[in-house]
């Protein structure tokens, strides 16, 4: 028998610990609440929890005191903040601590009730699932890399046919490092949790299954430059992790949500030595995937 998640909702304000605990159970998780960290800390000694939301200013225990504690265990919940502090400075001390997303007051019960699910989502399974249909075996690594190569071979392809249309496009290109390790932790963990997605039955979806086999999971940073239909810039550029790429398209996370029809991309290869890709994408999608937006391009060619 599957369980629902366990929340504790902590903050001071009964209100919002009302309107919080309202909507996550019409999301289906199973919550509880305390007025304060020290309260929070006594029920989390007596029972798990999956998650934690917590608010930062309150009485007995300030929430920051009580992320530390949560983050220092050794099987930790998933952390969230709900506060009103608006100091950017704490808010990537906590991001950097392990805090998965930090949320301004106020905000949409129904909103933050969905980037809830989505954290517990993503995070691993604090104890071992039921038994289901027989598991999928992973991938020696040595078939992932030749898969990835395989791929970049259709890109080193594109960029050697169209890549010169785009030498205007990416005239101030710099080298990127790689992603940052916490960037890294988050698309792995997607990952698991796309190939360990159920269906009704208990097991993998057909069509989700044949899709990803199709991709490759990615750690890189690459240069996005919105572009028209011509491929000519029109906007200012930015940096956004790839999160997999697969022969047609790839998936890509970035901070922000984009509302440009038309990116084009340059990435080193990690297959292929020396190779820079110079690749343009139909943007198919932009979805929140809290703290990020998952944006999905298809690759297209030129006129």
């Amino acid at each position: 028998m599957v369980t629902a998640p366990r929340v504790l909702v902590v903050d001071d304000e009964p209100q919002v610990r009302e309107l919080t605990l309202r909507a996550l159970a019409a999301a289906g998780l199973a919550c509880d609440d305390a007025e304060n960290g020290a309260i929070a800390l006594e029920k989390l000694r007596a029972n798990p929890f999956d998650a934690v939301l917590t608010d930062l200013r309150m009485p007995e225990r300030h929430g920051h005191a009580l992320c530390n504690d949560l983050l220092a265990q050794p099987t930790p919940p998933q952390v969230m903040v709900l506060t009103a502090l608006t100091d950017a400075r704490l808010v990537r001390d906590l991001m950097g601590r392990g805090v998965y997303d930090v949320l301004q007051k106020p905000v949409r019960y129904d909103v933050l009730a969905q980037k809830v699910v989505a954290m517990l989502k993503c995070a691993r399974p604090r104890t071992a699932p039921a038994p289901a249909a027989k598991p999928v075996a992973a991938k020696p690594a040595a078939m992932k890399t030749n898969f990835l190569k395989k791929v970049e071979t259709t890109l080193q392809e594109l960029t050697e046919l169209f890549g010169e249309r785009l030498d205007d496009v990416f005239d101030d290109y710099v080298e990127l490092p790689d992603p940052p390790k916490a960037v890294r932790e988050f698309i792995r963990r997607l990952a698991e949790a796309e190939a360990s997605m159920p269906d009704q039955n208990g097991g993998l979806i057909p069509t989700h299954e044949a899709r990803r086999k199709e991709r490759a999971t990615c750690f890189t940073t690459a240069v996005a430059v919105p572009v028209d239909r011509h491929w000519n810039r029109v906007c200012e550029p930015f940096k956004l992790a790839i999160r997999d790429v697969s022969e047609s398209g790839l998936r890509m996370l970035h901070t922000r949500a984009t509302n440009a029809k038309f990116v084009a991309l340059t990435w080193r290869a990690t297959q292929l030595p020396s190779m820079q890709f110079r690749v343009v994408c139909k943007v198919m999608r932009c979805q929140p995937c809290s703290p990020f937006y998952d944006i999905g391009g298809m690759f297209v060619m030129a006129d």
